[in-house]
C-alpha cells in the first residue's frame, strides 16, 4: 500500500492545471479540497457596512462552518476572488477589443 500523498499550495490556477496534467488523484489524500485560496493578510481592516440578505448570511456561516473558518474571513476571501475574476474577465474582453476579435 503507497502512502497517500498531500496536495500541494497553488499559487495560480494555471499552476494547479499544470499540476493535475502529470498527477493523479488517486495518490492523494481525500480529504475534500475547497477551491478558495485564503488570501489573508495583516493588514489592517477598515469596519465598513454592507447589507446581505439574512439567507445568504445564512449560507455564509454555514459553509463557514464546513471549511472551519469564520464567516467573515470566509466573506473577505470570496468578495477578493470574485473581484479578481471580474477583473481577468473584464482584461480579457478588453484584450478581445482591441484585437478586433470582439466588439
Amino acid at each position: 500500500m503507497c502512502k497517500k500523498k498531500y496536495l500541494p499550495h497553488f499559487e495560480t490556477e494555471e499552476e494547479e492545471l499544470e499540476f493535475w496534467k502529470t498527477a493523479r488523484a488517486e495518490d492523494y489524500e481525500s480529504e475534500p479540497v475547497y477551491d478558495i485560496h485564503w488570501n489573508i493578510t495583516e493588514e489592517k481592516k477598515k469596519r465598513v457596512t454592507i447589507r446581505l440578505q439574512p439567507s445568504l448570511i445564512d449560507e455564509l456561516k454555514q459553509f463557514a462552518e464546513e471549511v472551519d473558518v469564520p464567516y467573515q474571513t470566509l466573506t473577505r476571501a470570496l468578495i477578493r476572488r470574485g473581484l479578481e475574476q471580474v477583473r481577468r474577465e473584464h482584461a480579457e474582453r478588453e484584450a478581445a477589443v482591441a484585437a478586433g476579435t470582439r466588439e
